[in-house]
């Protein structure tokens, strides 16, 4: 793995929408953040695109995401919102275009499965972080995390108030990102390594059985045994079926993790709610639950 050469302020970012459509007046906003902070911006046409709830076809997606990786003067891009449907590009785009001329990609959510992808066939980096449009909705300290982090600074991120599950330190490069997203790149060639991993998980807005499932799913793909280390986000606006479940995500969680001998974190603070600290997808990182630290 290695990393993509740091973004610095003077540097042009680039902007497209791998997934849903979005609204102008968010992208402006961030755009106007980032100029008051030095960079300049230029957002893709197709950002702007519409099909369905899409921002366009696969293939205007895709292009765009050629248009601004081949461009010289574009030292970052960033993926303008997420929504549905960017894994569907896995499966077209040319992966040798973007190994050639290595920059980073940003965002999270629907695009989680693009950045890991990105990784697993380039051994480039990729950024797990706000997506364009909600960028000035973020407190100051969060985006100078995320600019730090593209600027190649090292980071320590304070996990707490998380709750440790098991104790212990590890060392490995994070993957993951939406847990529902994840488990679909799960014995795939668009999944990054996993021996030796930190896998990263977060997700909102379905069902704890539903979720259970796709923790199922990752247990009978062996993916807890193969990796070093586990943080799991947060999990928003749960929902229970009719008949309710009769489980906590707790205890779903513990119940495929408990036999594991690996330092593991839950109810950190990064998702979909206020808090997202931006992490490196690739990048070594080291998780350490006796000062509740990740850094890298």
């Amino acid at each position: 793995m290695f990393p993509p050469p740091p973004l610095n302020p003077g540097d042009c970012i680039g902007v497209f929408a791998p997934s849903s459509y979005v609204v102008q007046e968010d992208i402006e906003k961030s755009k106007v953040l980032l100029e008051n902070k030095g960079y300049s911006v230029f957002v893709h046409p197709q950002t702007y695109a519409r099909h369905g709830q899409m921002a366009g076809t696969d293939e205007e997606k895709i292009s765009a995401l050629y248009d601004l990786w081949e461009r010289e003067d574009i030292k970052a891009i960033w993926s303008a919102g997420g929504g549905n449907r960017a894994l569907n590009l896995l499966g077209k785009i040319n992966f040798e275009r973007l190994k050639a001329a290595p920059k980073p990609l940003i965002g999270f959510s629907d695009i989680c499965p693009l950045l890991n992808a990105i990784t697993a066939h380039t051994s480039l980096t990729t950024y797990h972080g706000p997506v364009f449009k909600a960028l000035h909705s973020y407190e100051e300290h969060m985006i100078d995390q995320c600019l730090g982090t593209l600027a190649g600074k090292p980071q320590v991120i304070d996990l707490n108030p998380a709750e440790i599950s098991r104790e212990g330190t590890a060392t490995g490069p994070l993957i993951g990102g939406c847990l529902s997203l994840f488990q679909y790149l799960v014995g795939t060639k668009d999944c990054p390594p996993l021996d030796g991993a930190l896998l990263f998980l977060e997700d909102t807005g379905d069902h704890i059985s539903r979720f259970d499932r796709m923790f199922a799913h990752l247990a009978r793909h062996r993916v807890f045994e193969r990796i070093s280390g586990l943080i799991l986000g947060e999990f928003h606006d749960l929902q229970n079926s009719a008949r309710p479940f009769g489980f906590t995500l707790e205890e779903c969680i513990t119940e495929y993790t408990n036999h594991l001998n690996i330092p593991i974190v839950t109810n950190v603070p990064f998702g979909h709610g206020t808090q997202l600290p931006t992490f490196p997808i690739g990048q070594s990182a080291t998780l350490d639950t006796k000062l509740l630290t990740l850094s890298f």
